[in-house]
Protein backbone atom coordinates (compact mmCIF):
# COMPACT_ATOMS: atom_id res chain seq x y z
CA UNK A 1 0.00 0.00 0.00
CA UNK A 2 3.04 2.31 0.25
CA UNK A 3 3.42 5.00 -2.37
CA UNK A 4 6.79 6.08 -3.71
CA UNK A 5 5.78 9.71 -3.67
CA UNK A 6 5.47 9.75 0.14
CA UNK A 7 9.15 10.39 0.63
CA UNK A 8 8.90 13.60 -1.34
CA UNK A 9 6.39 15.25 1.03
CA UNK A 10 8.84 15.89 3.77
CA UNK A 11 6.93 13.74 6.36
CA UNK A 12 9.06 12.66 9.28
CA UNK A 13 6.91 9.69 10.15
CA UNK A 14 8.01 7.50 7.23
CA UNK A 15 5.92 6.02 4.44
CA UNK A 16 3.56 4.21 6.84
CA UNK A 17 2.90 7.23 9.07
CA UNK A 18 -0.59 7.77 7.57
CA UNK A 19 -1.71 5.09 5.09
CA UNK A 20 -4.96 7.02 4.28
CA UNK A 21 -3.27 10.34 3.52
CA UNK A 22 -2.76 9.46 -0.13
CA UNK A 23 -6.48 9.64 -0.75
CA UNK A 24 -6.46 13.38 -0.01
CA UNK A 25 -3.59 14.53 -2.20
CA UNK A 26 -4.14 17.59 -4.40
CA UNK A 27 -5.09 17.01 -7.99
CA UNK A 28 -2.58 17.66 -10.76
CA UNK A 29 -2.37 21.34 -11.54
CA UNK A 30 -3.39 22.33 -8.01
CA UNK A 31 -1.75 25.49 -6.72
CA UNK A 32 -1.14 23.78 -3.39
CA UNK A 33 1.46 21.32 -4.69
CA UNK A 34 3.75 21.64 -7.68
CA UNK A 35 3.95 18.49 -9.70
CA UNK A 36 2.40 15.23 -8.50
CA UNK A 37 0.65 12.24 -9.99
CA UNK A 38 -0.02 13.36 -13.51
CA UNK A 39 -1.69 10.05 -14.44
CA UNK A 40 -4.27 10.21 -11.68
CA UNK A 41 -7.06 12.76 -11.62
CA UNK A 42 -8.75 13.47 -8.33
CA UNK A 43 -9.06 10.95 -5.50
CA UNK A 44 -7.85 7.39 -6.08
CA UNK A 45 -8.90 4.29 -4.25
CA UNK A 46 -6.49 1.38 -4.60
CA UNK A 47 -5.11 2.94 -7.74
CA UNK A 48 -8.51 3.48 -9.38
CA UNK A 49 -9.64 7.07 -10.06
CA UNK A 50 -12.92 8.03 -8.47
CA UNK A 51 -15.37 9.70 -10.87
CA UNK A 52 -16.31 13.31 -10.55
CA UNK A 53 -19.87 13.73 -9.27
CA UNK A 54 -21.67 16.95 -10.25
CA UNK A 55 -23.52 18.50 -7.25
CA UNK A 56 -26.82 20.16 -8.06
CA UNK A 57 -29.49 21.28 -5.62
CA UNK A 58 -31.79 24.08 -4.46
CA UNK A 59 -29.05 26.53 -3.60
CA UNK A 60 -31.24 29.56 -4.37
CA UNK A 61 -30.50 32.34 -6.84
CA UNK A 62 -26.80 32.43 -7.65
CA UNK A 63 -24.81 35.62 -7.55
CA UNK A 64 -24.62 37.06 -11.06
CA UNK A 65 -21.46 35.95 -12.78
CA UNK A 66 -19.05 38.20 -14.53
CA UNK A 67 -20.85 37.54 -17.76
CA UNK A 68 -24.07 39.38 -16.67
CA UNK A 69 -24.67 42.90 -17.84
CA UNK A 70 -24.99 45.68 -15.21
CA UNK A 71 -28.74 45.88 -15.88
CA UNK A 72 -29.19 42.14 -15.36
CA UNK A 73 -27.17 42.31 -12.13
CA UNK A 74 -29.36 45.18 -10.86
CA UNK A 75 -32.51 43.17 -11.66
CA UNK A 76 -31.15 40.18 -9.75
CA UNK A 77 -30.37 42.30 -6.69
CA UNK A 78 -33.89 43.81 -6.75
CA UNK A 79 -35.40 40.35 -6.95
CA UNK A 80 -33.39 39.27 -3.91
CA UNK A 81 -34.48 42.32 -1.89
CA UNK A 82 -38.12 41.74 -2.89
CA UNK A 83 -37.98 38.14 -1.71
CA UNK A 84 -36.46 39.21 1.60
CA UNK A 85 -39.11 41.94 2.07
CA UNK A 86 -42.07 39.69 1.29
CA UNK A 87 -40.66 36.99 3.53
CA UNK A 88 -40.33 39.44 6.44
CA UNK A 89 -43.86 40.77 5.90
CA UNK A 90 -45.28 37.24 5.82
CA UNK A 91 -43.54 36.41 9.09
CA UNK A 92 -44.89 39.62 10.67
CA UNK A 93 -48.46 38.82 9.58
CA UNK A 94 -48.20 35.30 10.97
CA UNK A 95 -46.81 36.53 14.28
CA UNK A 96 -49.34 39.31 14.79
CA UNK A 97 -52.35 37.26 13.69
CA UNK A 98 -51.29 34.49 16.03
CA UNK A 99 -50.48 36.81 18.94
CA UNK A 100 -54.04 37.01 20.27
CA UNK A 101 -54.40 33.25 20.09
CA UNK A 102 -51.06 32.77 21.80
CA UNK A 103 -52.10 35.16 24.60
CA UNK A 104 -55.44 33.42 25.03
CA UNK A 105 -53.80 30.00 25.14
CA UNK A 106 -51.30 31.35 27.67
CA UNK A 107 -54.02 32.73 29.95
CA UNK A 108 -56.32 29.73 29.75
CA UNK A 109 -53.38 27.41 30.24
CA UNK A 110 -52.04 29.20 33.31
CA UNK A 111 -55.29 29.78 35.21
CA UNK A 112 -56.70 27.11 37.50
CA UNK A 113 -60.26 26.02 36.75
CA UNK A 114 -62.98 24.77 39.09
CA UNK A 115 -66.33 23.30 38.13
CA UNK A 116 -69.18 24.98 40.00
CA UNK A 117 -72.80 23.87 40.02
CA UNK A 118 -75.68 26.31 39.78
CA UNK A 119 -74.09 28.91 37.51
CA UNK A 120 -76.11 30.58 34.76
CA UNK A 121 -75.71 29.49 31.16
CA UNK A 122 -74.00 32.79 30.29
CA UNK A 123 -73.59 34.48 26.92
CA UNK A 124 -69.85 34.17 26.44
CA UNK A 125 -67.95 37.43 26.92
CA UNK A 126 -71.01 39.48 25.86
CA UNK A 127 -73.82 41.17 27.76
CA UNK A 128 -74.34 41.85 31.46
CA UNK A 129 -73.00 39.32 33.92
CA UNK A 130 -72.84 38.83 37.68
CA UNK A 131 -69.72 37.20 39.11
CA UNK A 132 -69.32 35.83 42.63
CA UNK A 133 -65.81 36.54 43.95
CA UNK A 134 -64.75 34.59 47.03
CA UNK A 135 -61.58 35.38 48.95
CA UNK A 136 -60.50 32.03 50.32
CA UNK A 137 -58.34 31.50 53.38
CA UNK A 138 -56.66 28.38 51.98
CA UNK A 139 -53.74 27.06 54.01
CA UNK A 140 -53.12 23.76 52.21
CA UNK A 141 -49.76 23.74 50.44
CA UNK A 142 -48.26 26.52 52.56
CA UNK A 143 -45.23 25.93 54.74
CA UNK A 144 -45.43 26.68 58.45
CA UNK A 145 -43.17 29.70 57.89
CA UNK A 146 -45.54 31.08 55.24
CA UNK A 147 -48.58 30.53 57.46
CA UNK A 148 -46.83 32.25 60.35
CA UNK A 149 -45.80 35.23 58.22
CA UNK A 150 -49.35 35.63 56.87
CA UNK A 151 -50.90 35.10 60.33
CA UNK A 152 -53.10 32.35 58.89
CA UNK A 153 -52.71 29.79 61.66
CA UNK A 154 -52.08 26.10 61.09
CA UNK A 155 -55.57 24.68 60.60
CA UNK A 156 -56.04 22.58 57.49
CA UNK A 157 -58.85 23.06 55.00
CA UNK A 158 -60.37 26.08 53.28
CA UNK A 159 -62.53 28.93 54.53
CA UNK A 160 -64.18 31.85 52.79
CA UNK A 161 -63.18 35.14 54.37
CA UNK A 162 -64.55 37.71 51.89
CA UNK A 163 -67.41 37.58 49.39
CA UNK A 164 -68.40 40.09 46.73
CA UNK A 165 -70.85 40.24 43.86
CA UNK A 166 -69.25 41.88 40.83
CA UNK A 167 -71.79 43.02 38.23
CA UNK A 168 -70.46 43.95 34.78
CA UNK A 169 -72.86 46.17 32.82
CA UNK A 170 -74.34 45.12 29.49
CA UNK A 171 -71.98 47.34 27.52
CA UNK A 172 -69.02 46.47 29.76
CA UNK A 173 -68.44 50.16 30.49
CA UNK A 174 -69.08 50.04 34.25
CA UNK A 175 -68.72 47.64 37.17
CA UNK A 176 -70.69 47.47 40.43
CA UNK A 177 -69.17 45.65 43.41
CA UNK A 178 -71.37 44.67 46.37
CA UNK A 179 -69.61 43.40 49.49
CA UNK A 180 -71.45 40.71 51.46
CA UNK A 181 -70.59 40.55 55.19
CA UNK A 182 -69.16 37.12 56.01
CA UNK A 183 -71.34 36.87 59.16
CA UNK A 184 -74.57 37.64 57.29
CA UNK A 185 -77.55 35.75 58.73
CA UNK A 186 -78.73 33.60 55.79
CA UNK A 187 -80.47 30.33 55.06
CA UNK A 188 -78.07 27.64 53.88
CA UNK A 189 -79.93 25.31 51.47
CA UNK A 190 -80.11 21.54 51.92
CA UNK A 191 -76.99 19.72 50.80
CA UNK A 192 -74.85 16.62 51.31
CA UNK A 193 -72.32 16.75 54.13
CA UNK A 194 -68.65 17.01 53.20
CA UNK A 195 -67.72 15.62 56.60
CA UNK A 196 -67.97 18.93 58.50
CA UNK A 197 -71.57 18.33 59.63
CA UNK A 198 -71.63 14.63 60.41
CA UNK A 199 -70.84 11.63 58.24
CA UNK A 200 -69.76 12.47 54.74
CA UNK A 201 -72.54 12.12 52.19
CA UNK A 202 -75.43 12.34 54.65
CA UNK A 203 -78.29 14.71 53.83
CA UNK A 204 -78.15 18.04 55.69
CA UNK A 205 -81.47 19.94 55.81
CA UNK A 206 -81.91 23.62 55.00
CA UNK A 207 -81.18 25.74 58.09
CA UNK A 208 -80.07 29.23 59.13
CA UNK A 209 -76.40 30.06 59.55
CA UNK A 210 -73.62 32.51 58.73
CA UNK A 211 -72.74 33.12 55.09
CA UNK A 212 -69.11 32.10 55.60
CA UNK A 213 -70.23 28.60 56.67
CA UNK A 214 -71.55 27.83 53.19
CA UNK A 215 -68.04 27.52 51.74
CA UNK A 216 -66.75 25.55 54.71
CA UNK A 217 -69.62 23.04 54.50
CA UNK A 218 -70.01 22.75 50.74
CA UNK A 219 -67.36 24.70 48.84
CA UNK A 220 -68.22 26.81 45.77
CA UNK A 221 -71.41 24.87 44.94
CA UNK A 222 -73.08 25.50 48.29
CA UNK A 223 -71.80 29.07 48.39
CA UNK A 224 -73.39 29.85 45.02
CA UNK A 225 -76.73 28.29 45.97
CA UNK A 226 -76.76 30.14 49.33
CA UNK A 227 -76.13 33.55 47.75
CA UNK A 228 -78.65 32.92 44.97
CA UNK A 229 -81.26 32.19 47.62
CA UNK A 230 -80.34 35.22 49.74
CA UNK A 231 -80.22 37.74 46.87
CA UNK A 232 -82.59 36.35 44.25
CA UNK A 233 -79.87 36.88 41.64
CA UNK A 234 -78.57 34.54 39.00
CA UNK A 235 -74.82 33.95 39.34
CA UNK A 236 -73.13 33.68 35.95
CA UNK A 237 -69.51 33.08 36.92
CA UNK A 238 -67.33 32.20 39.89
CA UNK A 239 -63.88 33.53 40.83
CA UNK A 240 -61.87 32.39 43.83
CA UNK A 241 -58.87 34.37 45.09
CA UNK A 242 -56.27 32.64 47.23
CA UNK A 243 -55.11 35.01 49.97
CA UNK A 244 -51.47 34.04 49.78
CA UNK A 245 -51.45 34.46 45.99
CA UNK A 246 -52.93 37.88 46.65
CA UNK A 247 -49.62 38.76 48.36
CA UNK A 248 -47.69 38.04 45.16
CA UNK A 249 -50.05 40.23 43.12
CA UNK A 250 -49.34 43.21 45.35
CA UNK A 251 -45.60 42.60 45.28
CA UNK A 252 -45.67 42.36 41.48
CA UNK A 253 -47.10 45.90 41.42
CA UNK A 254 -44.37 47.16 43.73
CA UNK A 255 -46.85 47.69 46.59
CA UNK A 256 -49.96 49.86 46.97
CA UNK A 257 -51.08 52.86 49.04
CA UNK A 258 -53.43 52.45 52.01
CA UNK A 259 -54.51 55.01 54.60
CA UNK A 260 -55.71 54.90 58.20
CA UNK A 261 -57.01 57.61 60.47
CA UNK A 262 -55.11 56.44 63.57
CA UNK A 263 -51.92 54.43 64.11
CA UNK A 264 -52.54 50.66 63.90
CA UNK A 265 -50.97 47.86 65.92
CA UNK A 266 -53.04 44.72 65.40
CA UNK A 267 -51.58 41.60 67.03
CA UNK A 268 -53.97 39.17 65.31
CA UNK A 269 -53.18 40.27 61.76
CA UNK A 270 -49.65 41.53 62.44
CA UNK A 271 -50.49 44.96 61.02
CA UNK A 272 -48.46 47.96 62.22
CA UNK A 273 -49.00 51.26 60.41
CA UNK A 274 -48.71 54.94 61.29
CA UNK A 275 -51.67 57.28 60.84
CA UNK A 276 -52.08 58.61 57.32
CA UNK A 277 -51.02 57.11 54.00
CA UNK A 278 -48.58 54.19 53.82
CA UNK A 279 -47.12 52.30 50.86
CA UNK A 280 -47.33 48.61 51.79
CA UNK A 281 -46.03 45.36 50.35
CA UNK A 282 -48.04 42.18 49.89
CA UNK A 283 -47.86 40.87 53.46
CA UNK A 284 -48.89 44.21 54.99
CA UNK A 285 -51.64 44.60 52.40
CA UNK A 286 -53.03 41.20 53.40
CA UNK A 287 -52.95 42.21 57.06
CA UNK A 288 -54.65 45.52 56.19
CA UNK A 289 -57.46 43.71 54.36
CA UNK A 290 -57.95 41.17 57.17
CA UNK A 291 -57.40 43.28 60.32
CA UNK A 292 -60.55 43.47 62.40
CA UNK A 293 -60.33 43.77 66.14
CA UNK A 294 -57.92 46.65 66.74
CA UNK A 295 -59.46 48.82 64.00
CA UNK A 296 -63.20 48.24 64.22
CA UNK A 297 -63.82 46.64 67.60
CA UNK A 298 -64.47 43.25 66.03
CA UNK A 299 -66.91 44.57 63.42
CA UNK A 300 -66.69 43.10 59.94
CA UNK A 301 -68.19 46.25 58.40
CA UNK A 302 -65.07 48.36 58.91
CA UNK A 303 -63.02 45.61 57.32
CA UNK A 304 -65.28 45.72 54.26
CA UNK A 305 -64.52 49.44 53.94
CA UNK A 306 -60.78 48.75 54.06
CA UNK A 307 -61.05 45.94 51.53
CA UNK A 308 -62.90 48.22 49.14
CA UNK A 309 -60.32 50.96 49.68
CA UNK A 310 -57.54 48.48 49.02
CA UNK A 311 -59.19 47.17 45.83
CA UNK A 312 -59.53 50.73 44.53
CA UNK A 313 -55.85 51.42 45.25
CA UNK A 314 -54.77 48.16 43.64
CA UNK A 315 -56.87 48.89 40.56
CA UNK A 316 -55.35 52.36 40.24
CA UNK A 317 -51.84 50.92 40.51
CA UNK A 318 -52.56 48.13 38.00
CA UNK A 319 -54.01 50.57 35.45
CA UNK A 320 -51.29 53.18 35.86
CA UNK A 321 -48.85 53.89 33.05
CA UNK A 322 -46.04 52.84 35.38
CA UNK A 323 -47.46 49.31 35.26
CA UNK A 324 -48.94 49.09 31.76
CA UNK A 325 -45.87 50.79 30.26
CA UNK A 326 -43.46 48.43 31.99
CA UNK A 327 -43.50 45.01 30.27
CA UNK A 328 -41.60 43.36 33.10
CA UNK A 329 -43.92 44.66 35.83
CA UNK A 330 -47.11 44.03 33.84
CA UNK A 331 -46.01 40.48 33.03
CA UNK A 332 -45.19 39.77 36.67
CA UNK A 333 -48.60 41.08 37.71
CA UNK A 334 -50.39 39.00 35.07
CA UNK A 335 -48.54 35.84 36.13
CA UNK A 336 -49.21 36.49 39.83
CA UNK A 337 -52.90 37.14 39.14
CA UNK A 338 -53.32 33.99 37.08
CA UNK A 339 -51.63 31.88 39.76
CA UNK A 340 -53.86 33.39 42.47
CA UNK A 341 -57.21 32.62 40.86
CA UNK A 342 -59.55 29.71 40.30
CA UNK A 343 -62.41 30.38 37.92
CA UNK A 344 -65.18 28.42 36.24
CA UNK A 345 -64.15 26.93 32.85
CA UNK A 346 -66.39 29.18 30.74
CA UNK A 347 -64.98 32.35 32.32
CA UNK A 348 -61.45 31.01 31.82
CA UNK A 349 -62.09 30.64 28.08
CA UNK A 350 -63.63 34.11 27.79
CA UNK A 351 -61.26 35.96 30.12
CA UNK A 352 -58.84 37.38 27.50
CA UNK A 353 -61.64 38.78 25.35
CA UNK A 354 -63.53 40.12 28.37
CA UNK A 355 -60.37 41.81 29.66
CA UNK A 356 -59.81 43.41 26.26
CA UNK A 357 -63.39 44.78 26.23
CA UNK A 358 -62.90 46.35 29.66
CA UNK A 359 -59.39 47.73 29.13
CA UNK A 360 -60.56 51.37 29.11
CA UNK A 361 -62.27 51.26 32.53
CA UNK A 362 -61.03 53.68 35.17
CA UNK A 363 -61.63 54.03 38.90
CA UNK A 364 -64.51 56.39 38.07
CA UNK A 365 -66.33 53.52 36.34
CA UNK A 366 -66.33 51.24 39.39
CA UNK A 367 -68.98 51.61 42.10
CA UNK A 368 -68.69 49.98 45.51
CA UNK A 369 -71.77 49.23 47.61
CA UNK A 370 -72.63 47.39 50.81
CA UNK A 371 -75.80 45.45 51.57
CA UNK A 372 -78.15 47.71 53.60
CA UNK A 373 -78.36 46.44 57.18
CA UNK A 374 -81.09 46.31 59.80
CA UNK A 375 -78.79 45.18 62.63
CA UNK A 376 -75.01 44.64 62.45
CA UNK A 377 -75.08 42.76 65.76
CA UNK A 378 -78.14 40.53 65.49
CA UNK A 379 -78.09 37.86 68.20
CA UNK A 380 -79.29 34.54 66.85
CA UNK A 381 -79.33 31.00 68.26
CA UNK A 382 -78.03 28.74 65.50
CA UNK A 383 -77.96 24.96 65.21
CA UNK A 384 -74.34 24.51 66.32
CA UNK A 385 -74.61 26.34 69.68
CA UNK A 386 -77.13 26.68 72.48
CA UNK A 387 -76.10 30.28 73.10
CA UNK A 388 -76.82 33.25 70.85
CA UNK A 389 -74.20 34.30 68.31
CA UNK A 390 -73.59 37.68 66.72
CA UNK A 391 -74.71 37.81 63.10
CA UNK A 392 -75.33 40.57 60.55
CA UNK A 393 -78.98 41.08 59.68
CA UNK A 394 -79.86 42.60 56.31
CA UNK A 395 -82.55 45.22 55.79
CA UNK A 396 -84.63 43.00 53.55
CA UNK A 397 -86.59 45.82 51.87
CA UNK A 398 -83.58 47.94 50.94
CA UNK A 399 -81.52 44.86 50.08
CA UNK A 400 -84.26 43.78 47.71
CA UNK A 401 -84.10 47.17 45.99
CA UNK A 402 -80.32 46.83 45.63
CA UNK A 403 -80.46 43.39 44.06
CA UNK A 404 -83.36 44.39 41.81
CA UNK A 405 -81.20 47.16 40.33
CA UNK A 406 -78.43 44.64 39.69
CA UNK A 407 -80.85 42.21 38.07
CA UNK A 408 -82.17 45.02 35.83
CA UNK A 409 -78.61 46.17 35.03
CA UNK A 410 -79.25 49.64 36.46
CA UNK A 411 -76.59 51.92 38.01
CA UNK A 412 -76.48 51.67 41.80
CA UNK A 413 -75.33 55.23 42.44
CA UNK A 414 -78.59 56.85 41.33
CA UNK A 415 -80.22 56.19 44.71
CA UNK A 416 -77.30 57.54 46.67
CA UNK A 417 -77.56 61.33 46.74
CA UNK A 418 -74.21 62.48 48.04
CA UNK A 419 -74.51 65.55 50.33
CA UNK A 420 -72.77 68.60 48.93
CA UNK A 421 -69.45 69.64 50.43
CA UNK A 422 -70.44 73.33 50.31
CA UNK A 423 -74.22 73.60 50.84
CA UNK A 424 -76.04 76.93 50.79
CA UNK A 425 -76.43 78.78 54.05
CA UNK A 426 -80.00 79.82 53.38
CA UNK A 427 -82.94 78.23 55.27
CA UNK A 428 -84.48 75.41 53.32
CA UNK A 429 -81.07 74.23 52.14
CA UNK A 430 -81.58 70.70 53.50
CA UNK A 431 -79.78 71.28 56.82
CA UNK A 432 -81.91 69.80 59.58
CA UNK A 433 -79.57 69.34 62.58
CA UNK A 434 -78.49 72.56 64.37
CA UNK A 435 -74.89 72.91 65.60
CA UNK A 436 -76.03 72.73 69.25
CA UNK A 437 -77.10 69.10 68.72
CA UNK A 438 -73.87 67.99 67.10
CA UNK A 439 -70.93 66.51 69.00
CA UNK A 440 -67.77 66.54 66.94
CA UNK A 441 -64.18 65.44 67.41
CA UNK A 442 -61.56 67.72 65.86
CA UNK A 443 -58.25 66.08 64.90
CA UNK A 444 -55.01 67.53 63.57
CA UNK A 445 -54.32 65.95 60.16
CA UNK A 446 -51.59 68.25 58.86
CA UNK A 447 -49.15 68.41 61.76
CA UNK A 448 -49.21 72.18 62.34
CA UNK A 449 -48.90 72.69 66.09
CA UNK A 450 -52.09 73.91 67.78
CA UNK A 451 -54.19 73.89 64.59
CA UNK A 452 -56.81 71.41 65.87
CA UNK A 453 -57.23 73.41 69.09
CA UNK A 454 -57.70 76.60 67.08
CA UNK A 455 -60.23 74.97 64.76
CA UNK A 456 -62.11 73.43 67.68
CA UNK A 457 -62.42 76.83 69.37
CA UNK A 458 -63.84 78.37 66.19
CA UNK A 459 -66.44 75.59 65.87
CA UNK A 460 -67.41 75.99 69.55
CA UNK A 461 -68.21 79.64 68.86
CA UNK A 462 -70.81 78.43 66.33
CA UNK A 463 -72.41 76.20 68.95
CA UNK A 464 -70.90 72.77 68.16
CA UNK A 465 -70.05 70.46 71.08
CA UNK A 466 -66.32 70.00 70.40
CA UNK A 467 -63.73 67.51 71.66
CA UNK A 468 -60.07 67.90 70.65
CA UNK A 469 -58.01 64.72 71.33
CA UNK A 470 -54.30 65.33 72.05
CA UNK A 471 -51.64 64.59 69.45
CA UNK A 472 -51.65 64.41 65.66
CA UNK A 473 -53.95 61.91 63.91
CA UNK A 474 -51.96 62.03 60.67
CA UNK A 475 -49.84 64.42 58.62
CA UNK A 476 -49.97 65.77 55.09
CA UNK A 477 -53.73 66.04 54.59
CA UNK A 478 -54.26 68.95 52.20
CA UNK A 479 -58.05 69.25 52.20
CA UNK A 480 -60.04 69.25 55.45
CA UNK A 481 -62.38 66.26 55.76
CA UNK A 482 -65.71 65.96 57.57
CA UNK A 483 -65.99 62.26 58.31
CA UNK A 484 -69.25 60.63 59.35
CA UNK A 485 -70.85 57.26 59.92
CA UNK A 486 -74.05 55.94 58.30
CA UNK A 487 -76.21 57.49 61.04
CA UNK A 488 -74.42 60.84 61.06
CA UNK A 489 -75.10 62.06 57.51
CA UNK A 490 -77.46 64.89 58.51
CA UNK A 491 -75.09 66.16 61.19
CA UNK A 492 -72.19 65.99 58.74
CA UNK A 493 -74.07 68.18 56.25
CA UNK A 494 -74.42 70.93 58.85
CA UNK A 495 -70.79 70.63 59.89
CA UNK A 496 -69.55 70.74 56.27
CA UNK A 497 -71.67 73.82 55.63
CA UNK A 498 -69.82 75.56 58.47
CA UNK A 499 -66.33 74.77 57.09
CA UNK A 500 -65.46 76.36 53.70
CA UNK A 501 -63.69 73.95 51.37
CA UNK A 502 -64.35 70.84 53.48
CA UNK A 503 -64.71 67.43 51.85
CA UNK A 504 -67.30 64.92 53.07
CA UNK A 505 -66.16 61.33 53.59
CA UNK A 506 -68.25 58.44 54.87
CA UNK A 507 -66.55 56.07 57.32
CA UNK A 508 -68.88 53.23 58.28
CA UNK A 509 -67.09 52.41 61.52
CA UNK A 510 -68.02 55.84 62.97
CA UNK A 511 -71.69 54.90 63.32
CA UNK A 512 -73.54 58.07 64.37
CA UNK A 513 -70.35 60.04 65.11
CA UNK A 514 -68.83 62.86 63.10
CA UNK A 515 -65.31 64.20 63.18
CA UNK A 516 -63.20 66.82 61.44
CA UNK A 517 -59.74 66.01 60.06
CA UNK A 518 -58.18 69.49 59.90
CA UNK A 519 -56.08 69.85 56.75
CA UNK A 520 -53.81 72.46 55.22
CA UNK A 521 -56.67 74.40 53.62
CA UNK A 522 -58.36 75.26 56.94
CA UNK A 523 -59.56 78.87 56.68
CA UNK A 524 -61.89 79.37 59.61
CA UNK A 525 -65.63 78.79 59.86
CA UNK A 526 -68.87 80.46 58.83
CA UNK A 527 -72.29 80.65 60.46
CA UNK A 528 -74.98 78.27 59.23
CA UNK A 529 -78.76 78.29 59.45
CA UNK A 530 -80.92 75.19 59.50
CA UNK A 531 -84.56 74.59 58.63
CA UNK A 532 -87.22 75.11 61.28
CA UNK A 533 -87.72 72.25 63.75
CA UNK A 534 -91.03 71.39 62.14
CA UNK A 535 -89.52 70.76 58.73
CA UNK A 536 -89.25 67.13 57.74
CA UNK A 537 -85.70 65.90 57.10
CA UNK A 538 -84.75 64.68 53.66
CA UNK A 539 -84.77 60.87 53.42
CA UNK A 540 -81.45 59.08 53.72
CA UNK A 541 -80.34 57.01 50.76
CA UNK A 542 -81.15 53.33 50.91
CA UNK A 543 -77.95 52.21 49.17
CA UNK A 544 -74.52 53.23 50.42
CA UNK A 545 -72.25 53.70 47.39
CA UNK A 546 -68.86 55.18 46.49
CA UNK A 547 -66.81 55.09 43.32
CA UNK A 548 -63.36 53.55 43.41
CA UNK A 549 -61.94 57.06 42.97
CA UNK A 550 -63.71 58.21 46.14
CA UNK A 551 -62.22 55.23 47.99
CA UNK A 552 -58.66 56.30 47.24
CA UNK A 553 -56.56 57.99 49.92
CA UNK A 554 -57.20 61.74 49.98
Amino acid sequence: MADGHDSGRGDTGGPEADPLERYFRPRPGSHAVAGGDGDIEGVTIDGMPAPRVPVEGPRGPRRPGRGLSPRAAMTARRQKRFLMLTGTMSAFVLLTSGGAWAFQNYVTGMIDKVSVGGLGEGDGPKGAMTILVAGVDRRDGLTKAQQKAAKLGHQQGERSDTMMLVHVSRDHDSVSIVSLPRDSHVTIPAHKSNGSEGAKGTRVPSRPGKLTWAYQFGGPDLTVSTIKRATGLSIDHYVEVNFYGFVHMVNALGGVDVCTEQPVDDAKSGLKLPAGTSHVDGMKALAFARARYSLTGGSDLGRIDRQQQFMASMLKQALSTKTLGDPVKSTKFLNAALKSLRVDPELADNLPELADQMKNLSTDDMTFAKVPLANPDHQAVLWNSASAQSTVQWDQGKARDLFTKIRKDEPLAEQAKKPSATPSQKPGNGLTVPPEEISVRVLNAIGTRGLATKAGGQLEELGFDVTVPPGVARTGLQKTQVQYGPDGADSAKTLAAAIPGAKLKKVSSLGSKVQVMVGANWDGVRKVEVASPGASPSPRPGIDTDTATQKLCG
